[in-house]
């Protein structure tokens, strides 16, 4: 270390009264097995951190509070205005600073306060909690992250490098909205670098990279079972006074097998980019509830007889997928999962879930708004993943040349009527959340 270069502090130290401030970006790609994003969905938020207290001299407990969360989704050519998830709004979860001092305090002698409580059970089971459950995880990863880099001798001059043994091999178990879905992810082993010296919002910080290459991520629900392998890369500002977390940025790819009771095997690759910050963003644009909102008894009858026609579409889908040659049919089925983001018969109990959710509405039964409005942009994406595969049907049928004319101008016929068909229900959603 050169006289140049300050002198990082042995551990954290955290202020008691003046709360930690995060704005968190989340951004995943859904990649085809070529690897060319056809979809996207991107969540933004604010989180706030606050010390519980004080426990002993190496540990602080500290919970975070979603203040604000919004998502919107979009495509290579085609983007939805942003929507805030009012369920979020002040949900919360608990962890815990290591080889952390609170300022001003002096450290209670006594018993170490509980690890970690990363758990929403007072929220509905629906995708949308998932990706809040996955981000929470992400913001513990970071602050861990923070507290490890600072304890590694080797990473206290430009240039060192060292591994993280307090990351290496640690593992995770996320329970997901389905409730029979179990995902566990295992760390590999955790290389960091440190690359220098800069500033953020006007403090001084020491930057690190650092990244973890072919972790295992298994998700088990019922006979299906999903084994893949995550690498991701991250870069950290602490700052280098109180050596506390101010910046991280982080890329992840995802590759995974979905193995079905027949012991067919589909490739899920996925790229995740998070942005974790000190400092303010402005809020995306057209952010509001997202609740459904009030719908006219009339385009919520016809949301439900266009969520039907789809749902029937869906099953002529997968009995077309099952006639096809052993090989094609390989392939089509991976390419219908790739496309649309789940098989055809999870994207079915989707459309049905919408179906009996607008039923709801209209039948007024308490609740159902909220219900429908939470799962809402879930709907979406499986709904514009279904418009693509259609057109891609088409343009194969067309590439390979088929030889019956008919039979590919029927074909072709049939899929135009289902993309108006999804057209319709997408423009409902629309309405239903108030974006027409």
């Amino acid at each position: 270390m050169t006289a140049a270069e300050p002198m990082m502090p042995a551990r954290r130290r955290v202020d008691p009264d003046e709360p930690r401030r995060y704005h968190l970006t989340m951004r995943s790609d859904f990649l085809t097995p070529r690897g060319t994003p056809y979809k996207w969905q991107e969540v933004t938020a604010e989180l706030h951190r606050t010390v519980r207290g004080t426990a002993t001299p190496t540990v602080v407990p500290v919970s975070y509070e979603w203040q604000r969360v919004a998502s919107r989704t979009g495509t290579r050519t085609d983007a939805t205005a942003a929507r805030e998830w009012t369920f979020a709004r002040g949900q919360s979860f608990d962890s815990v600073l290591l080889h952390t001092d609170v300022a001003g305090r002096p450290a209670q002698r006594g018993p170490a306060p509980a690890s970690l409580d990363v758990s929403y059970p007072a929220l509905p089971k629906a995708p949308a909690v998932d990706l809040l459950l996955v981000l929470s995880w992400d913001v513990i990863t970071f602050e861990m992250m923070c507290t490890h880099l600072m304890k590694n001798r080797a990473l206290s001059r430009v240039g060192g490098t060292g591994e993280l043994h307090g990351i290496t091999g640690t593992w995770a178990e996320l329970r997901f909205s389905d409730p029979g879905a179990v995902g566990v992810f295992r760390n590999a082993t955790f290389t960091a670098r440190h690359l220098g010296y800069g500033q953020i919002g006007g403090r001084p910080v020491a930057v690190h990279a650092a990244e973890c290459l072919d972790c295992e991520l298994t998700v088990t629900s019922g006979p299906a079972v999903q084994r893949g392998r995550s690498s991701y890369w991250v870069v950290t500002h602490v700052d280098v006074e109180t050596g506390d977390l101010l910046h991280a940025e982080m890329t992840e790819m995802i590759v995974a097998t979905v193995a079905g009771a027949d012991g067919a095997q589909v490739p899920v690759p996925k790229r995740r980019r998070v942005v974790l910050s000190t400092e303010a963003r402005s809020a995306p644009d057209g952010a509001a509830d997202t609740g459904a909102g009030d719908a006219d008894p009339a385009a919520l009858a016809e949301a439900v007889r266009m969520a039907e026609r789809v749902s029937e579409y869906v099953r002529w889908q997968t009995a077309s997928l099952e006639r096809l040659p052993q090989g094609a049919a390989q392939l089509a089925v991976m390419g219908f999962r790739s496309t649309v983001g789940a098989d055809s018969a999870g994207v079915y109990r989707q459309v049905r879930a919408l179906r009996t959710g607008l039923q709801a509405m209209v039948d007024g039964e308490e609740g159902a708004a909220g219900r429908v409005g939470v799962a809402l942009a879930e709907h979406r994406r499986h709904l514009e993943g279904l418009l693509a595969f259609g057109q891609i049907a088409v343009d194969e049928a067309s590439r390979l040349g088929v030889q019956d004319e008919p039979r590919r101008k029927a074909l072709s016929d049939y899929i135009g009527a289902v993309r108006a068909d999804l057209i319709t229900l997408l423009k409902l959603i629309d309405r239903l959340e108030g974006r027409q």
